[in-house]
């Protein structure tokens, strides 16, 4: 692991079976806590090379967060799955593994650093959101930061374009199957069964209305659920941008994560108008245009589960 200060190495882990996992722990000398960053899916290798020379693998936010000296971080990746680009921390055909790993790694950091749960903020974008929601209420933590999160992972093979990489996690490879809840449906488990006299993680979500499959289909749902329980949720509701973290700026994280260490609301309208928090929304590539119009099309003209149980 790297010294408090120092540039970042990538650390190895080795499960029982011998797969390898990468993470990067990189602590300040005066910072408190631990912030838990789970990078999104990454494309193919061949689109990651860039990190691979640099890093061995490939960790969302790394440069862009990992320099602020106030916060301590743990930066995480999911190298496996059907394109070897993630298996939404989870794993292959029911076997856990890629879980069982993530949580190992995170348990020896936080017991190498000496924080508790309390101090501990978990954030992720996409399938990083999917992770941050799952081992936070797993942990208990202080806070969850998810950026356009998947969430019902069933749903996600349907509307999201993630057939093959949710049924590369199923022991059936059946995203649809009721069976399959527990995998496909792990964050709605874990609010439900999240203990009654535990307060749960604060919530900052953030999400485009426009995002097809995921705002009204997940996260707002998420929403009532989480408020419903008592937790404390912020929603930073944008209207446009589809499944992108363009609005999710360095600013703009970093002041959630000191609003949620400090226990003070987050200021959404200053976020969504004022720099340096505003971001500016890129263009999509053809090919997301393309999948967005076919999406638009298999949502009326494929039936929701719920439709046809």
């Amino acid at each position: 692991m790297s010294e408090p200060g120092a540039s970042p190495s990538v650390s190895r882990y080795l499960d029982d079976r011998g797969r390898l996992f990468e993470y990067v722990h990189w602590p300040h000398a005066e910072a408190t806590g631990l912030v838990i960053h789970f990078s999104a899916f990454f494309g193919k290798w061949g689109d990651a090379k860039p990190y691979r020379d640099q890093f061995q693998g490939y960790f969302h936010r790394l440069k862009m967060l990992g320099t602020c000296p106030d916060h301590n971080w743990l930066f995480l990746c999911d190298p496996y799955g059907a394109y070897q680009n993630g298996t939404y921390y989870l794993g292959e055909a029911g076997d856990l593994f890629v879980e069982r790993a993530t949580r190992a790694i995170i348990d020896q950091v936080v017991a190498s650093s000496g924080v508790g749960t309390d101090e501990l903020i978990l954030l992720g974008s996409s399938m990083g959101g999917t992770a941050a929601l799952k081992f936070g209420l797993d942990l208990q933590a202080k806070g969850i930061v998810a950026i356009g999160p998947h969430i019902d992972l069933d749903v996600c093979a349907r509307l999201q374009h993630r057939f093959a990489e949710v049924a590369f996690t199923l022991p059936d490879g059946d995203p649809y199957n009721p069976a399959n809840d527990p995998v496909t449906r792990a964050v709605r488990a874990r609010l439900d069964a999240y203990p009654a006299d535990a307060p749960l993680p604060r919530l900052f979500l953030q999400s485009c209305e426009d995002d097809d499959g995921v705002h009204d289909e997940q996260v707002l749902p998420l929403v009532q659920a989480w408020q419903a329980r008592g937790g404390q949720v912020e929603l930073d509701a944008r209207p446009v941008g589809g499944h992108t973290s363009d609005w999710a700026t360095r600013a703009l994280l970093l002041d959630v994560i000191e609003r949620i260490g400090r226990g003070e609301p987050a200021p959404l309208d200053t976020y969504q108008c004022e720099p340096p928090y505003v971001g500016s929304l890129t263009r999509p590539p053809l090919e997301h245009r393309i999948r967005r119009r076919l999406s638009l099309l298999r949502k009326r003209i494929v039936p929701s589960r719920q439709a046809t149980a």
